[in-house]
């Protein structure tokens, strides 16, 4: 689970135009006061008392656009979003060229998960603001939360052009890279360090950076230093259980971690799935079993909807949840039932190496040799250097 960075936003506030004569330079001079006095509300988290003052000054200055922004940012502090962006979206009517009003609408917009219309505000808060850090390095980040990487790259490279020692900026880069130029990610997420950055959310991106590259010793110390740092996140939690998964599949620290995961943070589906893998690699195939068993029978029928808060945010398939207890009964002298799991995992999805290369490999204990060879010449047509097939087929061919 990679944890996101912050969106950064500025409050923004300027002297508006007087009128001419004595009475409007005074008018102008109050209310800009005025503005200054709610923009450091809002600052400070005084949202209430910010939008007792705004509201009055947005009907007396109803022309600027600055009042609206505010407006907004005070609304949007106080949870009362649809206004929020009623605030932004009338700031940009007055005021079109105004980029922050587009950047904060832009912001707004993707928490709320309105993607579409917040890249076309990213997007216009760029075009109208090319040297502007903020609004490249929230577009980046909005773009890697859409997996549009390269795009991403494209803005958050902007913003460590503008502003080189930001090791926020560089983090960013970073995550961005991985996936598109693992090695320029990692050569990003040591500049970042060497820039100060140090904080959690760094040591855990930075682990799954590593990950990518098979350095999986170096990113479990950065996931340990990330829930040193804050035990109580399950994301840098996940991140490690998985990790020393990986290392030692059947060991005693694996399944510490997932039951931990599962006192800690609750009965979720994937910590299920991970647990009953632990165990039968522990040869502890019945306890395997029993973690998974009804769960995945559940979730098979649809009696666990995909929206149920048991299905956590990234979880495993039903078809890995039966490779699993495949692999558990398989492991408890159960062939049969192994066998049946191992099936249901092929028909929900018939093209996964993985799953055709261990269905072959218990219809070869069954002594359907026949049918096994079938099984491995699939997978090598899906992947064919897929060493695991080519082996069996030398192992058990004619």
């Amino acid at each position: 689970m990679r944890t996101r960075l912050g969106i950064v936003a500025a409050v923004i506030v300027g002297i508006g135009a007087c009128a001419s004569g004595p009475p409007a330079a005074e008018r102008g001079r109050r209310m800009s006061a005025e503005k200054r006095r709610a923009a450091a509300l809002v600052e400070r988290g005084d949202y209430a008392d910010a939008l007792r003052l705004l509201e009055p000054l947005a009907t007396a200055a109803s022309a600027d656009p600055q009042v609206f922004v505010l407006l907004g940012d005070a609304r949007r502090g106080l949870g009362d979003v649809e206004n929020a962006i009623t605030s932004y979206e009338q700031a940009i009517r007055l005021a079109y060229e105004a980029h922050e009003a587009h950047l904060k609408l832009a912001t707004l917009l993707m928490e709320q998960g309105r993607t579409g219309r917040a890249l076309t505000e990213f997007e216009a808060a760029a075009r109208l603001s090319y040297g502007d850090t903020l609004v490249h390095y929230n577009y980046g980040l909005a773009l890697i939360e859409l997996d549009r990487r390269e795009a991403a790259v494209g803005e958050l490279r902007r913003a460590c052009e503008l502003a080189p020692a930001n090791a926020t900026f560089a983090q960013a880069l970073g995550m961005a890279l991985s996936g598109v130029d693992d090695d320029a990610a990692l050569v990003e997420f040591e500049r970042a360090e060497l820039l100060g950055a140090s904080d959690p959310s760094f040591q855990n991106n930075y682990g799954l950076a590593l990950e990518r590259v098979h350095r999986c010793a170096s990113a479990r110390r950065r996931f340990e230093a990330a829930v040193a740092a804050q035990p109580s996140n399950e994301a840098f939690r996940f991140n490690l259980a998985a990790s020393i998964t990986r290392a030692d599949p059947g060991g005693g620290e694996a399944r510490a971690a997932w039951e931990g995961m599962r006192r800690d943070f609750g009965d979720r589906w994937s910590y299920r799935v991970y647990l009953c893998r632990a165990l039968a690699a522990a040869g502890r195939h019945a306890e395997a079993v029993a973690v998974l068993e009804k769960a995945a029978r559940d979730r098979d029928a649809g009696r666990i909807a995909a929206d149920s808060s048991f299905v956590d945010r990234t979880p495993p398939t039903v078809a890995d949840a039966m490779e699993a207890l495949a692999l558990a009964h398989r492991g408890g002298g159960e062939l049969r039932a192994a066998l049946e799991r191992i099936e249901r995992a092929v028909a929900l999805e018939p093209d996964n190496p993985s799953f055709l290369n261990n269905y072959g490999v218990l219809l070869a204990e069954s002594g359907r040799i026949a049918q096994a060879q079938a099984q491995w010449k699939k997978v090598l047509e899906v992947d064919p250097e897929n060493a695991t097939a080519q082996d069996n087929l030398s192992r058990f061919g004619p």
